[in-house]
């Protein structure tokens, strides 16, 4: 096998940097890594859809400074028109000729690289227009001939391309976007946003309510996006708990934020006794076989705490979620509690007895010494 050139490595080096740092901030775009990279690599436009606020935009834009270009990005929408769109009416060649001519030098088709916001929003005319563009490569409006420098496309969108290709002109326009990625997250779970909060704001920094909170919402069909996300924290971070209440996706259900405080105080409660009774099974693990008194009585010691810790568990009430957990939860309680019993009566049995065995030491300790009558009768003076 060839050795890898040192360019080489370093290249292979460089890349892995950039992946990591475009990644660094953000939960689940992997996807749209590779997709973006298959289309810088080949020169194919790339469609990114999928809800809002799961940072479309924000991570393609990321991507191509982190490769050193700064790209032309425009909003369509449906406020688009054709002059903004071809970079702005040629006032002075309108009032001069009245010909109706544009600043093609200030539009998208005169940079290599172009980041299209809401895409899709934009009326379908102008997308018609782009389609023709993008087409032929080139910008004909009469005698106006301008050859487009684009390289590369990335379209953002809310809508799928089934969707939004709702005739031939608009499935044609499709077609110069060959590439897609559905950017939405692999799940909505409290682990997923405390890696996201985590990754914003630091590891170790984030009040485990929030992520909490975020994942009932998303359970009970409100899907929270990362954008909400980091601003709820921000505003639970400077105004606290009671401000939750006025953030927009949490008002279409504000009895939902103190359902889910109880529940959350709930299953932080059963997590805590749950690494209690792990705690337990370790030390009891680690106290020998009954050798010694000391050793019988930290056995004796420790089991009880279990079988406390478990009649704990079981008087709980618990929610249908976490109805599983508590189940097992109980049943590995029960289970090496029933297993060790035996050792735990027979360490009983033996520190009772030597208990017995040190009182009545003690108590022929404490009796005193005299001399009876008989002891001296033989004796001669």
């Amino acid at each position: 096998m060839a050795r890898t050139k040192p360019v080489e490595k370093k290249q292979i080096e460089k890349e892995e940097e950039v992946i990591g740092s475009l990644l660094d901030n953000y939960v689940f775009m992997d996807k749209t890594f590779a997709v973006l990279e298959a289309g810088m690599k080949t020169g194919k436009n790339v469609i990114l859809y999928g809800p809002g606020g799961h940072g479309k935009s924000e991570y393609s834009t990321e991507y191509l400074y982190e490769k050193n270009i700064a790209p032309y990005v425009i909003t369509m929408g449906k406020g688009m028109t054709a002059d903004r769109l071809f970079g702005g009416l040629d006032i002075k060649e309108y009032e001069s000729s009245g010909k109706i001519e544009y600043l093609v030098q200030n539009s998208f088709m005169n940079h290599e690289y172009v980041i299209f916001e809401e895409l899709m929003d934009a009326p379908d005319y102008i997308l018609e227009q782009l389609k023709d563009i993008l087409s032929s490569g080139q910008f004909r409006n009469g005698s106006q001939v301008f050859d487009i420098r684009t390289k590369f496309i990335v379209g953002c969108t809310n809508k799928s391309r089934e969707e939004f290709s709702k005739n031939d002109s608009l499935r044609a326009l499709m077609e110069r976007f060959p590439l897609e990625n559905n950017v939405v997250w692999d799940n909505y779970t409290e682990a997923a946003y405390k890696t996201l909060l985590e990754r914003r704001f630091g590891v170790n920094k984030i009040d485990p309510i929030i992520p909490f909170l975020l994942q009932e919402y998303s359970k009970n069909n409100i899907l929270i996006s990362p954008r909400i996300a980091l601003d709820c924290y921000d505003i639970y971070e400077v105004c606290g708990p009671d401000s939750l209440v006025y953030i927009a996706e949490f008002a279409k259900k504000p009895a939902l934020i103190t359902a889910s405080l109880s529940k959350f105080q709930e299953t932080i409660k059963f997590k805590q006794i749950g690494l209690e009774i792990q705690d337990i099974f370790t030390t009891l693990d680690s106290i020998p076989a009954n050798k010694t008194i000391k050793q019988k009585q930290d056995f004796i010691d420790a089991y009880r705490q279990l079988d406390n810790k478990v009649k704990e568990v079981k008087n709980m009430s618990v929610t249908d979620e976490m109805a599983q957990e508590h189940a097992a939860l109980l049943k590995i309680g029960n289970d090496n509690l029933e297993s060790m019993k035996e050792r735990y009566r027979a360490a009983v049995v033996a520190v009772s007895s030597a208990k017995d065995a040190d009182s009545k030491k003690s108590k022929e300790a404490e009796m005193p010494v005299s001399a009876g009558v008989d002891d001296f009768e033989d004796e001669e003076f």
